[in-house]
Parts: C-alpha cells; structure tokens; sequence
C-alpha cells in the first residue's frame, strides 16, 4: 500500500478504537451496555483526550513506515504514547468540568486501547492489501543512483520496486529511448530519470510520447526528495539554486518572528530556575557556569551563543584542547535534558537564533566546508535555529572537527528545509523536537 494511503487506514482505524475502547471501559466498569445519553455524555468528555491521544500518536512516530515495521518498537511506542495520554486526560479532568469519575475510567480505557490498537497494528493491518509496491524504472548513472536502486530494492517500506535500471553510460547515443519502450512494455507503470545529465536531456524529445501515454515520469531530484526527505547534494546546479532560492513570505516571516518572540519569553521564564540550579551547580565544580561560542547566523553574520557549561573547559574547537577536554558528569546529565541549550533563548529573543532553522556551524569549521561542498553557504540565508530537519533525521551528524562526507549529508537535510520550509514542516519539526526531549536522546 502506498504510504498516504496506509497512513489514513492507520488513522482511521485509531479513531475507531479509541472511541470503541471508551464504550467498552463503560460496559467492563458497570457490567452492562452503556445507554446513548451515558455514553455521549463521556464522549464528550474524552473528544479532547482523543485528539490529545492522536497527536502524542504522531509525536511518537506511530504514523511513520519506520516504525510500523518494527514490532518491538511498535508496541513500546503504543504503551508510552498511552500512558502520557492518560496522564494528560488526568489533569484535563481535574481542569474541565465534567461530572465523572475519570480514574476507573482513564485506567480501564488505556488498558483496553493498548490491548485493541496493538492488537490492530500488529494483526488486522498487515492483512490488508491496498495494492503491492509500484514497479519502476530508473534512468541514469553514478554512484547515488545505483545506491539508490538498492536502497529502494531492499526496503519493503518504499511504495516502489525499481524492476530494472538503465545505466546510459553503458548504452550507445541512440537505443536510450528503445530501452525505455522496452521496459514501459513489461508493466512498468512510473519512469525515475535523472534529466540532469547531458546524455538523458538528448534523448528526452524522443521520449515525448511515452511521457504523454499515461506512463508517470519523474526526474531523479524530485524522486529522491519526496522519499527521503532530502536533497541529493551532488545532484544539484545553478538552476535547481535560482529555482529553491528561499520565497519571500512576509507574512510567514513575521508570523514565525513573533511566535520566536512569544515562545522566547515563556520558555525563558519557565526556564530560569532551570538554568539557574544548573549554573550553582557547575560554579561548584569551579569552573564558568556558562560558555560562549562563535557561530555562523543568518547572511553568513557571526554571533555568540550561550550554552551551560558542560565539559571541562571551553576548547573553542581548537583541536589540542579537545584531546584534553571532556563530558563531565554533571554535563552528561544536562545534554541528556537539553538544560544546557536553553540559555539560547536568549539568542531567539535577540533575533540571532528561531526555533526552528538549520543548527549554526563553528566559524572555522563553516570555512572548510564551504571550499570542501559546493553550495554549502546557501544554508546561511535563513536565520539557524535550536532544532531542524537535520537534527532530527541525521543521527550520525558531525560533532568535534570538520567532517564533509557526514556534513554533506547534513547539508541534504537543511536544503530541504530551506525548499520546503513551511508552518507546516515546522510544526513537523517542532513535534518530533518534543519527541526527543521526552525521551532525553540528547548527546
């Protein structure tokens, strides 16, 4: 089944059962069908409880092909996702005026959901079958397309089955588009090429009629893009730059502008105590409480963070200095919560950081990398921000010294921001950033 497709089975199968798992806890808690006017005064009462349910549902990652693979993490995710309901259902009853005895309820509706939405993701959906992967071909040659012919091959979670490749490097100037009929002729019902290479835009006049056949075609950017959610960096030109340059949208900017504002200031109120037990606390391992480090902001202009101290000293990102520091207890803790980043708050205050927006690289480091990849600056034209699309899907980012291979990597994810950036993408963001608090991975 295609991945929209599943994730609205999903959903909708969600809604059921909470809402059939409601009237079931009615029946178990007084031995008997709950009558129409006992059972709508309660789902009133729990519509709230729902959505809130159906959103920490997507926060954990639920609605992800990922992890709907997983068994293991699958069921791990329902049980937590149900428990935080609950706890979050607990103090909305304390809150709403409902006159209702939540607890039995809450208790026997989370034990019964769990039991029917595992029960539902583990058994009934893989049994249904919306329609098999789709096969397609892919056209072009290099290293990123063979490795992507395996990836999508050897995944059962892509929509697709690449059923066969066409490497036009191995291929004389005239029999491209015959290889291509050919193909299309054995069932193939959506064409990947890179139009990019110089070899495939002469042949694609001589493709004209397929494309217009009702044979979906592609180009390989695009592909790449709308399945991996990012940009394949070696892919991109000068035209593909012209064409994402970020849009400007005044109202999208100032309306970001001023949640960065709002959430700054009640996020550095809730904070403070925070911050301030922090900084006793590493002001008795005598050292500073709080660091400083130089960054590249938006339009490539340099500002300092302030972040909790959280290793020995502060090295600057001199390598010597590195052999010697270290994470220290104390800074372990504080990584793993996050406490350490919310002195940059303040940054979003000032207007130097958002919440959400590629993570600022060290001046030094920044120089290596825009000699080492091509476009690497284009990231700098939107201000940085405390969490993006990068630091939540590249687990194996660069940290410490310059590395290009992993930082190009990076650089796809921040490019698709910059393309795709949206309220949108960054509630996504936003979302999953949360995720990841609660389950402290930080590092």
């Amino acid at each position: 089944m295609t991945t929209r497709r599943e994730t609205v089975l999903l959903l909708l199968g969600d809604v059921i059962l909470l809402v059939f798992s409601l009237w079931l806890a009615l029946a178990v808690r007084n031995w008997e069908f709950p009558t129409y006017h006992y059972y709508a005064g309660h789902l009133i009462a729990f519509v709230p409880v729902f959505l809130i349910s159906l959103l920490i549902f997507f926060i954990s990652g639920l609605y992800e092909r990922q992890t709907r693979l997983v068994k293991r993490i699958l069921g791990i995710r329902i049980l937590g996702a149900q428990l935080a309901n609950t706890a979050i259902a607990a103090v909305l009853f304390f809150i709403l005026p409902f006159e209702i005895a939540p607890k039995t309820i809450l208790a026997l509706h989370l034990g019964i959901s769990v039991g029917l939405i595992s029960a539902w993701r583990f058994f009934v959906v893989p049994s249904f079958k919306l329609g098999g992967r789709q096969r397609a071909l892919l056209v072009g040659t290099g290293a990123l397309l063979e490795n992507v012919f395996k990836e999508v091959n050897n995944q059962p979670k892509y929509y697709i089955k690449f059923v066969e490749r066409i490497d036009f490097a191995n291929l004389s100037p005239g029999s491209l588009p015959e290889r291509v009929r050919s193909a299309i002729g054995k069932g193939i019902g959506l064409v990947v090429i890179d139009t990019r290479d110089e070899a495939v835009r002469h042949v694609l006049p001589d493709l004209y009629d397929l494309m217009v056949s009702g044979v979906s075609f592609t180009e390989f950017s695009t592909f790449y893009e709308s399945l991996f959610d990012q940009v394949p960096v070696d892919h991109i030109d000068h035209a593909w730059i012209l064409e994402c340059l970020p849009k400007r949208n005044m109202m999208y900017s100032l309306a970001k502008r001023a949640i960065d504002i709002v959430g700054g200031l009640i996020g550095l109120v809730l904070a403070t105590p925070f911050i301030l037990a922090a900084a006793v606390l590493l002001a008795l391992e005598r050292g500073e409480p709080f660091v400083f480090h130089e960054r590249i902001g938006e339009a490539g202009k340099r500002f300092w963070i302030v972040k909790l101290r959280t290793m020995l000293m502060n090295d600057h990102g001199d390598p010597e200095l590195q052999k010697q520091n270290r994470v220290t207890r104390l800074g372990k803790f504080l990584r793993k919560s996050r406490i350490d980043e919310l002195p940059q708050l303040w940054n979003i205050l000032k207007g130097e950081l958002s919440f959400i927006g590629p993570r600022p690289e060290l001046p030094s480091i920044a120089e290596v990398y825009e000699r080492e990849i091509p476009y690497y600056s284009i990231r700098h034209l939107i201000a940085p921000g405390l969490s993006g699309w990068a630091q939540i899907y590249d687990y194996d980012a660069p940290r410490g010294g310059a590395d290009v291979e992993r930082t190009k990597r990076k650089l796809s994810y921040d490019l698709y921001y910059l393309k795709n950036r949206s309220f949108g993408l960054d509630m996504t963001i936003a979302l999953k950033t949360l995720r990841a608090l609660a389950s402290f991975s930080g590092k």
